[in-house]
């Protein structure tokens, strides 16, 4: 029982230390990075403002903000490049980022939630 609650203890930790933070500065490559992963877990993007607010920044420059969206893009592709069907199957949430990318991957989506009820 004491290794099954160390087992448990050390993932729950490690998942924690993974959790990529939104930036505090306006380092370029840190905020493409935050677009990227943000985007490639299937979150919606934020404005510029909602990052200045969210990051406590009094203002996020141009170049924080280009750079978030640019890896946003990336991270967008990613995601929307896998199954959606799958997606939904796993009962994963989706919130709509591939909506203007492909106008099959929500109703694959839905499909594959579907299927999965169906199974049940």
């Amino acid at each position: 029982m004491k290794r099954l609650f160390l087992f448990v203890t050390i993932i729950i930790l490690a998942g924690c230390a993974s959790q990529n933070t939104m930036p505090n500065s306006s380092n370029a490559q840190a905020w493409q990075a935050y677009g990227q992963e943000r985007a490639s877990k299937g979150f919606v993007e934020h404005s510029k403002q909602d990052l200045a607010t969210k990051s406590g920044l009094t203002m996020l420059s141009n170049e924080a903000s280009d750079a978030y969206h640019q890896g946003y893009l990336i991270g967008q592709k990613q995601y929307c490049g896998q199954n959606a069907s799958w997606l939904g199957s796993t009962g994963q949430p989706y919130r709509g980022i591939c909506d203007n990318m492909d106008p099959f991957f929500r109703q694959d989506y839905m499909s594959g939630m579907q299927s999965n009820h169906g199974g049940m």
